[in-house]
């Protein structure tokens, strides 16, 4: 699990560096995003679904799709899973990372 978490932060670091260091290029929204988390915080991430597994996305578009399956949630992560939960910081990303995908 600790091993799961760090690979998940470093990618989340090496994301972050790559948009923060390249010119953005004009990209439409990735298809797999769900339509109510296409509005996302500028400022923030999306925990969400995508092809029925948890998923990171950020300023709209797909940023990370764990391996955790929608199915084996609780009813009750599920519901707010498919609303989109905002998280404001990586730190708090990581935390609720570890939650659903533990």
């Amino acid at each position: 699990m600790k091993k799961l978490i760090l690979i998940t932060g470093a990618i989340l670091l090496l994301y972050l560096f790559v948009v923060t260091s390249v010119t953005p290029a004009a990209t439409s929204p990735s298809a797999t995003v769900v339509p109510t988390l296409e509005s996302t915080a500028e400022n923030g991430y999306i925990i969400g679904i995508s092809e029925g597994r948890v998923t990171v996305f950020k300023d709209g578009e797909m940023m990370l799709r764990t391996d955790t399956q929608l199915s084996d949630l609780p009813k009750s992560d599920r519901v707010r899973l498919e609303e989109g939960i905002h998280i404001d910081s990586l730190k708090e990303l990581k935390e609720r990372l570890e939650d659903y995908c533990s």
